[in-house]
């Protein structure tokens, strides 16, 4: 009996930090019973077949500039087909905070309303967000340096591929110095600490863009990993989370739909998930304001990134690049080494709908790695094709295996987790 008080007690201390119920008068206690007895059927969105999370992270505590917002993006699932989308918004973009005549980088937004007389920071994003990208905010959720770190720490560290060296001289301390970071291209197991370093170097050719790309990188990896780990929703696991991150997590997912969610998270495959930025050659113009670097809407107007955020389950390549791609011609292997029986068959049926011819697709044994990787048989000679593949899985591209006797143009091959 002792156990069990201990145990509900932990729950509900770490709960009420992370958890902002939008129900003021039900306390942490009686939404812990509803999720246990009594948690939600459908999600807010889910009326709709589309749940928008706005995802945050900030520097924290002990991190200078701590509270600017760091990373902006909208998480998107269609609770219809199991798809996913991550919608990354530049920390630049220059933006009207609500209600008033200021102006200023959408990542200052946040801590304006926090030091405001409203204390209305999180709303403040969320509108800013909603008018950007046209959608409605169902949920938020913000995490902050330290949670971050713990997360990966916590599952054991992930496995990420860098396509470019990282050459960061200047990379920041926690007290406003600096931590020179380098690290090479090619693959990696990370832990909090590195996976964090990676996430923030702005140092390379397209500095925030290449940033924001890791980041999504980082966040499929952690979602693979995390429902490698935990096939089930399982309290105990959950008490664990919760007591790691108290005080590192908020958000207003409420305690009784975290199963619901849970579910339909789990549900999303990695290459069904699809990840767009909102950038400077398509929606955003490179600005100075005075001495500052600043992104704004092209058109002065976001009704294109309005589009790009409605239609993000829709895109589809170009009419010349699909006659490109099918002139090529490409066959294609597929080797299936996640576990789950029937999703080689899948993803064939998957690549037929682009014309590709699959010749070949079987279940092996679960590789040593997780995600996705291409051989290219064709060596190079069939290039559109290399490149759509490689976009639509998330794959590394390997080098043809000397034993490799397969027929096919393209083998991909299916890690575990994917």
């Amino acid at each position: 009996m002792i156990f069990f008080v201990a145990f509900f007690y932990e729950i509900f201390s770490s709960g009420q930090k992370i958890f902002s119920s939008n129900e003021k008068n039900t306390s942490i206690i009686r939404q812990l019973g509803e999720m246990v007895f009594n948690p939600v059927e459908k999600l807010k969105g889910e009326e709709s077949d589309r749940i928008n999370i706005l995802l945050l992270g900030i520097g924290g505590e002990k991190h200078y500039g701590g509270e600017l917002t760091d990373t902006i993006m909208i998480a998107s699932v269609n609770t219809k087909t199991n798809e996913a989308a991550l919608l990354s918004i530049p920390r630049d973009l220059y933006v009207q905070i609500p209600g008033t005549n200021v102006n200023n980088k959408i990542n200052a937004v946040k801590i304006y309303g926090d030091q405001s007389k409203e204390k209305n920071g999180m709303d403040l994003i969320k509108k800013v967000v909603e008018e950007i990208s046209g959608l409605d905010i169902h949920y938020y959720a913000q995490l902050d340096f330290q949670g971050f770190i713990k997360i990966i720490d916590d599952l054991g560290g992930i496995d990420i591929y860098l396509e470019k060296d990282i050459n960061d001289p200047s990379y920041p301390n926690f007290s406003r110095g600096y931590d020179p970071f380098y690290i090479k291209k090619g693959w990696h197991h990370l832990n909090g600490e590195t996976a964090l370093k990676v996430a923030r170097s702005r140092h390379s050719t397209m500095g925030d863009f290449d940033r924001i790309k890791r980041q999504q990188d980082i966040i499929k990896a952690t979602k693979q990993k995390i429902f490698e780990r935990y096939s089930q929703f399982d309290l105990i696991t959950f008490k664990n989370i919760f007591i790691s991150l108290s005080n590192n997590l908020k958000t207003d997912l409420e305690l009784k739909e975290l199963p619901r969610f849970y579910n339909i998270a789990k549900k999303i495959k990695n290459y069904d998930i699809t990840v767009e930025t909102v950038d400077t050659k398509n929606y955003l113009n490179r600005t100075y304001i005075g001495r500052g670097y600043t992104l704004q809407a092209k058109g002065n107007d976001y009704e294109k990134i309005n589009e790009l955020s409605a239609n993000i389950f829709d895109l589809e390549i170009s009419e010349k690049r699909k006659e490109v791609i099918e002139n090529e011609g490409a066959n294609i292997e597929i080797r299936n080494g996640t576990g789950t029986l029937d999703l080689a068959n899948k993803v064939a049926c998957d690549l037929e709908e682009f014309g590709y011819r699959i010749i070949n697709s079987t279940n092996i044994n679960p590789p040593d790695f997780s995600g996705v990787q291409i051989y290219d048989n064709s060596k190079n000679s069939k290039p559109d094709t290399l490149e759509f593949l490689k976009e639509k899985f998330n794959g590394v591209i390997m080098e043809v295996l000397e034993d490799n006797f397969s027929k096919a143009d393209f083998v991909i091959v299916l890690g575990k987790g994917f």
